[in-house]
């Protein structure tokens, strides 16, 4: 029995043990080890990309805050180009979007609001993109564009009341009074950053709107010039 094994013949069994499994046993441990010091190096390069992301995004902040918008495209050009997709180019362009707008430059502002819809990873910052280049489309008196825009996303609880509200605008105006009042309607039944008064304010404008319509009197036809060669 092997509780009565003499001392050699339990030393003989053990190097029959450590020949047969201590290849697979240095291997195992080789490889977890050689995996925690990857991802260990994973990790700091990882950390290293976002502090570098993270510099020049600031970067690029003070240079729009300072109005240095040549050292601020140049920035942005660096971020996209290194880290496109990522939270801080995203953001950038957001924020370069503005400036565009604030400089009455839509069609840039356009630009780079498509970019964000088009590569961010972020659904709240797709929807927010989506949400700001309606209102630049309405800016650039291209409602058709801006209710393209919004109805190409489904949008999350938290942006129904702003998305259902530029609707609204959108609509009023293309002239489609009752598509802005359903759109104004849907944002009054969701809470959201828009104080409820102000669309209601917005429903009581398109109110006197159709108030104006109803009462203005019809065209008399016998004020309606005859064409020439009728009635000859």
């Amino acid at each position: 029995m092997d509780d009565f094994l003499t001392d050699q013949q339990q030393a003989a069994r053990v190097r029959g043990w450590v020949r047969e499994y201590a290849p697979s046993a240095i291997l195992a441990v080789a490889i977890g080890i050689g995996g925690y010091f990857g991802y260990t190096q994973w990790q700091v390069r990882q950390d290293r990309q976002a502090a570098e992301a993270s510099e020049l995004y600031e970067d690029f902040r003070a240079a729009i805050e300072s109005e240095d918008r040549d050292s601020a495209g140049t920035l942005l050009e660096s971020l996209v180009a290194e880290y496109e997709g990522s939270g801080y180019a995203d953001h950038a362009r957001l924020l370069m979007a503005k400036e565009y707008v604030d400089t009455t430059q839509p069609s840039r502002a356009e630009q780079e609001l498509q970019a964000v819809i088009e590569t961010t990873s972020n659904g709240d910052l797709r929807q927010l993109a989506r949400l700001r280049l309606a209102r630049v489309y309405l800016y650039m008196d291209r409602p058709e564009d801006g209710l393209e825009t919004l109805d190409t996303d489904v949008y999350s609880p938290a942006w129904r009341q702003l998305t259902e509200d530029m609707r609204g605008d959108l609509h009023q105006a293309l002239g489609q009074t009752e598509a802005a009042r359903a759109s104004y309607q849907a944002a009054l039944e969701h809470s959201g950053q828009i104080d409820a008064a102000w669309i209601r304010l917005k429903l009581d404008h398109l109110a006197a709107v159709g108030a104006d319509e109803a009462e203005a009197p019809a065209p008399d036809p016998a004020d309606e010039s005859t064409p020439a060669g009728e009635g000859q």
